[in-house]
């Protein structure tokens, strides 16, 4: 069963990922009757994603046709997810606060990765820290600006066809999800990597993030079905 994991280890971790946020999102988020733990899950998905996005890993449609990606896809794709549910259950104006709250995360997220940098070395042996902290910076550099377009588009999408719920995913989630692509991984990864592999990321990159789409509007119809009713009720 290893070709499973070689092939479809994206779709496998977001299954896995997905799974773990609505285990807890669904039975919190009805029974405080508030929007905190999907902010706490937004904003530790944001920072996961930061540490994860470093790693590139390769995704596999089928024989022949493969992607180099970087690790931190999943979450950031089930970010969005979380953000259609705060903005249809919570409304534009929090979604915008949580928004900016996530990018002064990613803020101080590069500014403490440079400062530990910087810290002095107590004796040989740390050479690695140039690929943990610099790298990871420059990630949380190209993440803000690509993340506080790409996210106040969703949100904006998402509330006007917030009736409607797989058009308002549909419809913002893969222009979203394009954007962030098109800002983040030129400004990562540039230089890092050689200019045909940056763009088979950014093109392998947009595919996997429309094909887990489907997955965002499973934790729509749970959020619909489960929890939207209690709130309401409450």
């Amino acid at each position: 069963m290893s070709w499973l994991w070689e092939y479809y280890n994206q779709i496998i971790a977001a299954v896995v990922y997905y799974a773990a946020v609505i285990a807890i999102a669904v039975p919190l988020t009805i029974r405080w009757r508030g929007p905190y733990v999907l902010i706490s899950l937004y904003i530790a998905s944001y920072v996961i994603c930061q540490y994860l996005s470093p790693k590139l890993t390769v995704f596999t449609l089928m024989k022949g046709i493969s992607w180099i990606v970087p690790g931190g896809n999943v979450p950031f794709v089930a970010t969005v997810a979380i953000m259609d549910l705060i903005v249809v259950s919570w409304g534009l104006k929090l979604a915008r606060q949580v928004i900016v709250a996530g990018f002064l995360t990613q803020v101080m997220l590069y500014l403490a990765n440079a400062l530990t940098y910087l810290t002095p070395d107590p004796f040989p042996g740390f050479e690695w820290k140039s690929y943990v902290y610099l790298t990871s910076a420059r990630v949380a550099i190209a993440s803000p600006i690509a993340y506080l377009i790409a996210e106040l588009i969703n949100a904006y999408l998402t509330w006007i066809f917030r009736g409607i719920p797989w058009k308002r995913t549909v419809y913002s989630d893969p222009i979203a999800l394009t954007v962030d692509t098109l800002i983040f991984t030129p400004i990562a990864f540039y230089g890092v990597v050689s200019l045909d592999v940056l763009m088979e990321m950014i093109v392998g990159l947009s595919i996997i993030k429309v094909m887990l789409i489907p997955l965002n509007l499973l934790v729509i119809y749970v959020n619909r079905v489960l929890v939207e009713p209690r709130l309401v009720a409450a």
